[in-house]
């Protein structure tokens, strides 16, 4: 059966890019308990439009490219709410001028930060969901291995017991994130049960299998996940 977000924390440390404000708004919709991160407080307060009156959220300024504001952005979550149930980031923004290899290591850094600082305020289950385009694709391993490491640590310190769980959405070549794609497989990825350790899901672009097959049905986007 498959469970809805209502009295989840979920934090979104990126949530002022579009996908991060469209993910807010579903969560929110569904009656999950956001917090909202954003470089400046005029980002805020733009996320926050996509907030309706009554739903839950918590906005707070945080660099993600420096581990102490990220540090300081979970912090606060735990003071604010208690306990984080899940972490939506974005590995890589789109942005034309930026070199491949600069991407990568920026993804890479904003996902570790974001990884260590949950990991010294969180207990119980975690849900890690990350956005990573193929530009990213090593952010992902890198990731695994830190985590692996660090969860092996916790097991003979005296750190609050944890279960972490990753998933990643990612883009096949040439197929569209457009019309909030992005959100919706978020939306779907956390309504999931915990049953892996690590789940992929990839959004692909059915090919045109019939010449009655308008072109707009199949440029939709697909998603498929892991049997």
């Amino acid at each position: 059966m498959v469970r809805t977000l209502e009295g989840l924390v979920i934090a979104i440390p990126a949530a002022a890019t579009a996908t991060g404000s469209a993910i807010a708004g579903l969560i929110a919709a569904e009656q999950g308990e956001l917090l909202l991160g954003a470089q400046t407080t005029t980002q805020l307060k733009s996320v926050e439009r996509s907030i309706r009156p009554g739903e839950i959220s918590y906005p707070v300024q945080v660099d993600i490219e420096q581990a102490k504001s990220v540090d300081e952005f979970f912090k606060i979550a735990i003071a604010q709410f208690g306990r984080i149930d899940a972490i939506v980031l974005e590995t890589k923004f789109p942005k034309r001028s930026t070199l491949i290899e600069k991407s990568i290591g920026s993804g890479v850094r904003r996902l570790l930060y974001c990884l260590d600082a949950a990991l010294r305020y969180c207990s119980g289950d975690l849900h890690i969901v990350t956005i990573s385009p193929g530009a990213d694709r090593y952010a992902i391993p890198v990731a695994n291995a830190f985590l692996g490491g660090q969860l092996a640590t916790r097991k003979t310190a005296t750190s609050p017991a944890l279960t972490v769980r990753m998933s990643v959405i990612s883009l096949a070549d040439r197929a569209s994130s457009e019309n909030g794609t992005w959100a919706r497989t978020v939306l779907h990825v956390l309504r999931e049960r915990r049953n892996v350790d690590v789940t992929e899901t990839v959004l692909w672009q059915q090919p045109e299998q019939q010449e009655t097959r308008s072109k707009r049905a199949s440029a939709r986007s697909k998603i498929t996940l892991p049997m």
